[in-house]
């Protein structure tokens, strides 16, 4: 089994000439609206382990990476006002890039490998409209895929002998069949070449740096159990 990396809405900024779309509201790019807090920091512990890693270069308010094309949430109420021209040109410069070179990483890694995981990570706020969200780490993978499911339980099970504080629950706060990249690449490729699990983390833990030192080396270390595991 190889790795490759994901973090769709690593950064909080926009390109310049997009800035004017935020004026008044700038504060907002840095809250978890405007990218997953502490997300890139936890991939770049794993990058150790990976054939590659990919980073999103813009906010998800601009545009959502991990949304496909039809999602009537890809451009945010800030974005979803642009000339249909404007939107052509945010898809083909910064959207299609992304997800493009995500796709043909794992093209590459199959074509010398009979696995690859593709691991995206990211994080998620405590509190969504009122209702609080009390798990630690949530790892979303579809239910269907009898070797995705298999190796989502085993990276629980890693990452609870590591750390056996962390609340852990499967397919929460979102379902791993949602709209995202891990579902559109699962189209393209055999369910037992293709793992795509999402890792999602609760932004209490990623705080600061040292929270984020904590979790990107309880996650790096449950990872590499499940790939040395994988050689077996």
């Amino acid at each position: 089994m190889k790795l490759i990396l994901s973090c769709e809405h690593a950064v909080a900024t926009v390109p310049d000439e997009y800035t004017e779309l935020f004026a008044g509201a700038r504060h907002i790019l840095e809250t978890h609206q405007g990218y997953d807090i502490g997300a890139s920091e936890v991939c770049r512990h794993l990058e150790g382990l990976a054939e590659a890693a990919f980073y999103g270069e813009c906010s998800r308010l601009l545009i959502d990476l991990n949304r496909s094309l039809h999602h009537p949430r890809l451009f945010s109420s800030f974005s979803q006002h642009l000339p249909r021209k404007e939107k052509e040109r945010i898809v083909a410069d910064w959207y299609a890039p992304f997800r493009r070179d995500v796709l043909q990483a794992a093209e590459r890694t199959l074509a010398r490998h009979d696995e690859v995981l593709h691991l995206a990570l990211h994080s998620f706020t405590p509190v969504l409209n009122g209702v609080a969200r009390p798990n630690d780490i949530g790892i979303l993978y579809d239910p269907q895929r009898n070797r995705e499911k298999d190796l989502a339980r085993r990276l629980a099970g890693a990452l609870h002998e590591i750390q056996p504080q962390l609340k852990i629950r499967m397919n929460h706060p979102y379902r791993g069949t949602s709209d995202g990249l891990t579902t559109l690449l699962r189209r393209h490729f055999n369910k037992d070449a293709y793992l795509g699990i999402e890792l999602e983390i609760n932004q209490c833990l990623l705080g600061d740096e040292r929270g984020r030192v904590e979790v990107g080396e309880a996650v790096f270390a449950g990872v590499q159990r499940i790939i040395v595991d994988s050689k077996g």
